[in-house]
């Protein structure tokens, strides 16, 4: 009965685009800051030495006139990320290799992009840029002195040694940060969300609905009689149970579906793009799926549900949380092992 499924608990953790919003608007101070360096370099290098500098510097106007706004509203904004600063990056190669190859000034500028994707990216977009960049610098320089560097290819090595030793150090802090924010957002018992993600992730597809017009349904319940479970057969039991009923609520939702461990033994699942009725359909299945987990010290174990939704201007969490709770709170009134609705009026006998 207790077996684990770990292939189940190891699924992704959609951090990604939380993490995304969160940090660009948490860099913005930084970056406008390196801006003004940056641009410093690239008047000097336009004015004294190439005017391909002008590219990466208009490219930049651009990114810092038109990003915040693409990735706070775009449903992928780390693509939207990494779109970005791969056209950015691009634009610096080509200016660097047309205006001295090696020996521009502009090259010296490239560790500067592969810092601050690390901070405001993940790992794929650090590297998918960083070996864009280099590529084109490389081939840009091979198109305009092949012979040069040829002849004397340390400086080249040198350059792609320094963008390839950040890109390391990039990608291993920016897995530490996400892994970091992966952990506490994760609930260490189950491998479910805890709610402290909940309020952020619940603004973002409440707006999604909005443009969509599609429903959301919050479904909230907990398992009857944890605690004289708990009492009588020992914290481990209840420990290994809660981690069943995790498995079987992953096994049984779609996989976009949200599911948090907001209590002991409360759980509470977003169902975007789901009427009542149907939340209410699936918590049935659910209710069903666990009783099927069998019995402990001879009790069956059993859930009460409570299933609210909303859609349009009504969507509001913490109307659709109160409905939820009254539900199950009627649930359990009227015998527990159920599923209540906030459509129905309540049995409070």
């Amino acid at each position: 009965m207790y077996a684990l499924m770990d292939e189940r608990r190891k699924s992704p953790i959609p951090v990604s685009r939380h993490r995304t919003v969160e940090q660009a608007g948490s860099l913005n101070p930084a970056t406008k800051a390196i801006v003004p360096i940056v641009a410093a370099v690239l008047i000097a290098t336009a004015l004294v030495v190439s005017p391909w500098a002008w590219l990466p510097l208009g490219l930049i106007v651009l990114g810092l006139a038109a990003l915040p706004t693409l990735i706070g509203g775009a449903a992928n904004p780390e693509i939207a990320e990494m779109a970005g600063g791969l056209l950015l990056t691009i634009g610096m190669a080509v200016a660097a290799g047309l205006s001295g190859g090696t020996s521009s000034p502009i090259v010296f500028l490239f560790p500067i992009g592969v810092v601050l994707n690390g901070l405001r990216a993940g790992r794929r977009s650090i590297i998918v840029c960083a070996a864009v960049t280099m590529a084109v610098f490389v081939l840009v320089c091979l198109l305009e002195e092949a012979g040069a560097i040829v002849a004397e290819p340390l400086p080249m090595l040198a350059i792609l040694a320094m963008q390839l030793g950040v890109t390391i150090a990039s990608v291993a802090l920016a897995e530490a940060e996400i892994g970091h924010r992966r952990a506490s957002i994760v609930d260490p018992l189950t491998g479910l969300l805890n709610r402290h993600g909940l309020p952020d992730r619940f603004e973002e597809l409440r707006r999604q609905a909005l443009v969509s017009r599609a429903p959301i349904t919050v479904v909230l319940f907990d398992l009857d009689h944890f605690k004289r479970l708990n009492d009588e057969h020992g914290h481990d039991v209840g420990d290994r149970l809660l981690r069943e009923v995790a498995d079987q609520i992953r096994a049984s939702l779609r996989r976009f579906d949200l599911v948090y461990r907001v209590g002991g033994e409360e759980f509470l699942i977003l169902l975007p793009g789901m009427a009542e009725a149907e939340g209410e359909a699936v918590a049935e299945q659910l209710r069903l799926a666990i009783e099927r987990l069998g019995t402990v010290g001879g009790s069956g174990i059993t859930a009460s549900f409570g299933v609210s939704g909303a859609e349009g201007e009504e969507i509001d969490f913490d109307w659709l949380y109160r409905q939820a709770d009254q539900a199950l709170y009627g649930a359990k009134r009227s015998g527990r092992d159920r599923v209540r609705t906030g459509r129905r009026p309540l049995a409070l006998s």
